[in-house]
C-alpha cells in the first residue's frame, strides 16, 4: 500500500527540522571564529550558510501562509547563531501546524518570480523544501570537514532510523 501525500509531506517537514536541529546543534558548538570564516563557497561562512536554509524556510512558509510576493532580502536574519537558535524552532512548528491544517495537497500555490508567474502543488513545494536543505546542508558537512569539525549524520535514513 502507497502512502498518502500527505503523510509523507507532513513526514518530510519532521525530517527537514530534525536535519536542521542537528546541523545547528553541530555548529552552535564550533568556534564563533569557524562560523564567521570565509569558506570561498556560494556562502561566506558556516552560520550564513545555515541562515540561506533557515531564511528559504521562512520565506517559502511566509507564501503558502498568503504572502505571495514575500522576498527573501525583505525577510529578518537572524544576526548570530544564538539568534538563529531562537527563531528557528518557532518556524519548524509554523511548517508542522501548516501541514497538519492543510486538508489538500494537490493544491496550488502561485508563484510570482524572475522566471515568471506558476504554480506549484503544495506536496511538490515541501519537497522542494526539503531537497534544498538537504543540498545545503551537504555544502555545511564539507565546510566542517574543512574547518576539521565532524558533521552531523543529517541523512534521510538517520532520521527514519531515529524514530520509533
Amino acid at each position: 500500500m502507497q502512502p498518502e501525500i500527505g503523510a509523507v509531506c507532513q513526514s518530510h517537514l519532521e525530517f527537514m527540522k530534525w536535519a536542521d536541529e542537528q546541523l545547528y546543534a553541530a555548529l552552535s558548538q564550533a568556534p564563533a571564529d569557524q562560523l564567521s570564516q570565509d569558506r570561498g563557497s556560494s556562502f561566506k561562512s558556516l552560520f550564513d550558510t545555515l541562515n540561506h536554509i533557515y531564511l528559504a524556510e521562512l520565506i517559502w512558509i511566509a507564501r503558502v501562509e498568503g504572502n505571495a510576493d514575500a522576498k527573501m532580502d525583505e525577510l529578518p536574519a537572524p544576526a548570530d547563531i544564538a539568534a538563529l537558535g531562537e527563531a528557528w524552532p518557532v518556524l519548524h512548528q509554523r511548517w508542522i501546524g501548516w501541514a497538519q491544517a492543510l486538508d489538500d495537497w494537490s493544491k496550488t500555490l502561485t508563484i510570482r518570480g524572475r522566471a515568471g508567474e506558476f504554480q506549484v502543488p503544495y506536496w511538490k513545494l515541501v519537497m522542494h523544501l526539503m531537497n534544498h536543505g538537504s543540498y545545503h546542508r551537504g555544502q555545511l558537512a564539507t565546510m566542517l570537514r574543512q574547518a576539521g569539525i565532524k558533521p552531523p549524520a543529517t541523512d534521510l535514513l538517520m532520521f527514519y532510523r531515529s524514530k520509533p
